[in-house]
């Protein structure tokens, strides 16, 4: 009797050790979930700081307006929801100055792309696209935790789809008569850190169906590599927004292997 009762204690003992640990390990990964929650929201607002100005820009040279217009309104609407997700979060209290400078700007910026389209509201929308980009950065480097975001390379490809997305927007606001933004450089920046980042993604392993992914996403930016580069002759702006769709889907099917 009194090694079936030793026996029933230590059982209870072990059940409750368990019972322990989950009660402990479960709000600490649910704080982890919040956390990389919220910093995606802020890494994907940096990203759509430069869709807009593009989908803008060309939606107001009338190239490619039908899509342009379409995802201009599909960028807006996400914006709002990841600015509702960063504020409805449980760290908006660690990022609340920047968080409200960031609503200040966006309220600006909707309501300047609501307005005819003209060089002066393109100057505006430019500017405040990169202030708009600089605070997302704020935050996402406030809310960047190792522990968090254990695969490095949801970061490489994060930071790919941005820089496609700003070769694009150098591209467009080149053609729209922006040379002063000193464009040449700043693509030939971005080309050269797309060609690192590539380089990341093609040392990993993948199973053969997202290999091939891999293998297209090489083909097409090779093939179109010098029409970015080529951004003071803006001759090919067409070829360049399809282009970014379909390195940006690429992409997004990579990304989604890593996740």
């Amino acid at each position: 009797m009194l090694y079936l009762k030793l026996l029933n204690n230590r059982r209870f003992g072990s059940v409750f050790s368990v019972l322990l640990i989950i009660l402990c390990v479960l709000p600490v990964e649910k704080a982890k979930s919040a956390n990389l929650e919220a910093l995606t929201a802020a890494e994907d607002i940096g990203i759509l700081s430069q869709s807009i100005v593009k989908n803008y820009f060309y939606l107001g040279e009338n190239l490619n307006a039908s899509r342009s217009g379409q995802k201009l309104k599909e960028h807006i609407q996400s914006i709002d929801g990841h600015l509702n997700l960063l504020k409805g979060s449980n760290i908006a209290g660690k990022i609340e100055d920047d968080l409200m400078f960031i609503e200040v700007i966006w309220a600006d910026l909707k309501d300047t792309l609501a307005q005819e389209y003209t060089r002066d509201t393109g100057l505006l929308v430019v500017d405040m696209g990169e202030v708009l980009l600089e605070g997302s950065e704020n935050i996402a480097n406030v809310l960047y935790d190792n522990d968090i975001r254990e695969n490095g390379m949801i970061d490489v490809i994060e930071h790919q789809r941005y820089l496609i997305e700003r070769m694009a927007k150098l591209y467009i606001i080149s053609i729209a008569g922006f040379k002063d933004f000193n464009v040449v450089k700043q693509t030939s920046s971005t080309v050269e850190t797309f060609d690192q980042g590539l380089a990341k993604i093609e040392r990993n392993e993948y199973p053969e169906t997202v290999s091939k992914k891999v293998e297209r996403l090489r083909k097409r930016w090779d093939s179109s590599r010098t029409f970015y580069l080529n951004v003071q002759e803006g001759d090919l702006p067409r070829t360049i927004f399809f282009n970014t769709e379909m390195i940006e889907r690429l992409l997004a099917d990579i990304f989604d292997h890593h996740k």
